[in-house]
């Protein structure tokens, strides 16, 4: 099967292109260079469609596409996702939390205006720093020096230092070690 004869379109719009096969067996490994009038490029077994159908596309948007389109089509695009970050949405953001020395991230479906939720997920924040008897802690039944922290006291506290955002739920938690002096 000669290269060319896969994509007609191609084939009809370049009617000079020639294929030299690399391989004369004629099997799936077939491979070559194909030349044309504008361009000399190698099709090998496995990306010589994916080559030929992108080279067929950039072709055809150069030809046919003008800068200030592509240019106008950016910019709308670009107000469209401005004017639906004032809706209300639902997401998972990361929120940092410190207890004393730990250090670890929370998983939060919160519920807020795109923007916020855009702020809160890719702008970087500072840690929400939470002391040992503000939580509610179990002792763990896995570790004897480590404590569970209960998710509704956390959840209240990243509610009240977020109060642009609605905290729906928490992820899952880690297990937290604390001084020996602490509860």
């Amino acid at each position: 099967m000669d290269a060319c004869s896969l994509f007609p379109v191609f084939y009809r719009r370049f009617a000079a292109v020639r294929t030299y096969p690399a391989y004369r067996n004629g099997g799936p490994e077939q491979a070559g260079f194909i030349f044309s009038k504008k361009i000399i490029y190698f099709v090998g077994p496995e990306t010589g469609k994916m080559q030929k159908l992108w080279y067929y596309a950039k072709r055809i948007a150069r030809e046919y596409t003008s800068p200030v389109f592509i240019l106008l089509l950016l910019l709308s695009t670009i107000l469209w996702y401005i004017i639906k970050l004032g809706d209300s949405y639902t997401a998972e953001i990361p929120v940092w939390v410190r207890v004393e020395d730990n250090r670890f991230r929370v998983m939060c479906v919160a519920e807020g205006t795109g923007s916020r939720i855009f702020a809160h997920r890719y702008l970087p924040r500072k840690d929400i720093k939470v002391r040992a008897t503000d939580l509610q802690l179990t002792p763990s039944t896995h570790n004897k020096d480590q404590f569970v922290i209960s998710p509704f006291s956390l959840q209240n506290i990243i509610s009240i230092r977020n109060s642009d955002l609605r905290i729906v739920s928490l992820g899952e938690l880690q297990e937290i070690t604390l001084p020996s002096d602490e509860p």
